[in-house]
């Protein structure tokens, strides 16, 4: 049941990006519209095959394969609020794509994993896990926002343009998707890092352990700490805010991914 779920999840987040690729050629109206009913339906199944898969496992996602399909997950959540919150549905142009490939990535993955000790399936670890991932999918989109930005800004100092300048948002209102989204992963990413804090001290005695992932996700939090303090007091704006918010995911990616890999810890997968 969960592989029929992701699959055709799958299949709906292929259709929906093909559909807001679409727009970006043609006119817009009709296909965001049939591009937003496939994401949301692709959205439906994917949270029914994560359910699936919670109800038969009991546990929170312990190997890269799990971890990326709940990362996708997140990330299309978080990009349906911003969506609402702008009512701007070509922002799924970048955003479903990134998701398709993460849940084609964990489609792909053996799921095989070893057994969990008890206390990796306290509460507190899901609280870890939910809230880490919410803010990092929060920064996944301001990463999206960003590489926008960054191409309607060529588009507008070239000389010819195009349709692709006239279909994407203005600069403006990219700088405030990626600036909204930094807004709302932060504090989600420090809960997630206290949590785990808290985690760390209930089940082995120390708040931290400073394995790869730990150390990694220190520096990206220190990063948006900045990054954020920059933009509310620094009026950072703009290219300069576009080019840190990339960098910034890049340390997320690192941290969730080749921290894991290259440091064995706590965290490995």
């Amino acid at each position: 049941m969960e592989l029929t779920f992701t699959y055709l999840a799958l299949l709906f987040y292929l259709s929906a990006s093909l559909a807001y690729m679409g727009s970006l050629a043609a006119r817009p109206g009709k296909l965001l519209r049939v591009a937003g009913i496939l994401a949301r339906a692709g959205f439906v199944l994917h949270t029914g095959a994560l359910a699936v898969h919670l109800y038969q496992q009991g546990r929170p996602p312990a190997n890269l394969a799990d971890w990326l399909a709940f990362y996708a997950w997140a990330t299309v959540a978080v990009y349906l609020v911003t969506e609402a919150h702008y009512e701007s549905k070509v922002i799924g142009s970048f955003a479903i794509p990134l998701v398709l490939l993460l849940l084609g990535a964990s489609a792909a993955l053996p799921k095989t994993i070893e057994t969990l000790s008890p206390p990796l399936k306290h509460f507190g670890v899901w609280t870890h896990v939910i809230l880490t991932l919410l803010g990092n999918a929060a920064f996944a989109l301001a990463c999206c926002g960003a590489v926008m930005f960054l191409v309607q800004e060529w588009l507008l100092k070239s000389k010819h343009p195009g349709v692709l300048f006239e279909r994407l948002p203005s600069l403006k209102l990219l700088d405030d998707l990626s600036y909204f989204s930094l807004v709302l992963g932060f504090p989600l990413l420090t809960l997630g890092l206290l949590s785990g804090v808290l985690v760390s001290y209930s089940t082995w005695g120390s708040f931290l352990s400073w394995d790869g992932r730990q150390i990694w996700s220190s520096i990206t939090w220190v990063f948006y700490a900045a990054l954020l303090h920059g933009r509310l007091a620094g009026g950072w704006r703009g290219r300069k805010a576009a080019i840190l918010s990339i960098i910034g995911f890049c340390g997320v990616a690192f941290a969730s991914l080749a921290a894991n890999l290259i440091i064995r810890g706590t965290h490995a997968f």
